[in-house]
């Protein structure tokens, strides 16, 4: 049963304007995919996006890094260089889709695994489907709840506790133990999830929680190396 808490993370619109400097994001998406969406989500909130090409190295200006795409190709090189660096740098770091299975690999995690079930028999089309918020963690605390909710997603490949890195914890799961969010522990803000967190109007209640959150702490980030 879903539970929303009274002790959920809340965003300060009016932050930006009281000492916290506008985020810098760095945004890796796969080969051909388009980062608009993802680009356009995060304007909206109030941070400025930079798009990170696979010949690039994360700028010293980031002030958190974003990955995400609905591809079901292997995380780049690049890509896990980018996250161990932005772990280096303390940055807040999301992953979506894609970008969770290149978080989980860039820290020693396996590779995806083909998973039926989670799919959709429309491409490009998510299917809402329960899932188990753990309590306790960092994503139950930023979205404000735990317990059984209903997310859409929709994905071939998958992790399970097999394939999941030892230096990650599992956060989210489907009923049958696909795991469909992760987060690191410690202070820093490092989460990914399965679901497409940029898309809030298709999300549950408090689930748009977490893009804004990771846009703030990036703002935080930026101010304090003014």
């Amino acid at each position: 049963m879903w539970a929303p808490s009274c002790g959920a993370y809340r965003f300060d619109p009016a932050a930006q304007l009281h000492g916290m400097t506008r985020s810098i994001i760095s945004l890796i998406v796969p080969g051909g995919e388009d980062p608009r969406p993802y680009a356009d989500a995060v304007e909206r909130h109030g941070g400025r996006i930079e798009v990170v090409g696979p010949s690039e190295t994360l700028p010293e200006t980031s002030t958190g890094l974003l990955l995400a795409g609905e591809s079901e190709s292997p995380p780049s090189s690049y890509a896990c260089g980018a996250v161990r660096r932005a772990i280096s740098m303390e940055l807040p770091i999301l992953g979506i889709g894609w970008g969770m299975h290149a978080m989980n690999a860039a820290m020693g995690g396996l590779a995806p695994v083909t998973v039926e079930g989670h799919g959709s028999p429309t491409p490009g089309e998510s299917v809402r489907r329960p899932i188990f918020l753990a309590p306790g963690g960092k994503l139950s605390h930023v979205i404000g709840g735990s317990g059984w909710v209903t997310v859409p997603s929709a994905h071939r490949l998958g992790i399970g506790a097999v394939q999941l890195s030892p230096k990650l914890l599992a956060s989210a799961y489907a009923e049958d133990r696909v795991i469909k969010a992760l987060e690191m522990p410690g202070p820093a803000l490092a989460i990914g999830v399965q679901w497409r967190a940029h898309l809030a109007e298709e999300l549950p209640r408090g689930f748009d929680n977490l893009l804004i959150a990771f846009i703030e702490r990036a703002g935080f980030q930026a101010a304090q190396s003014v």
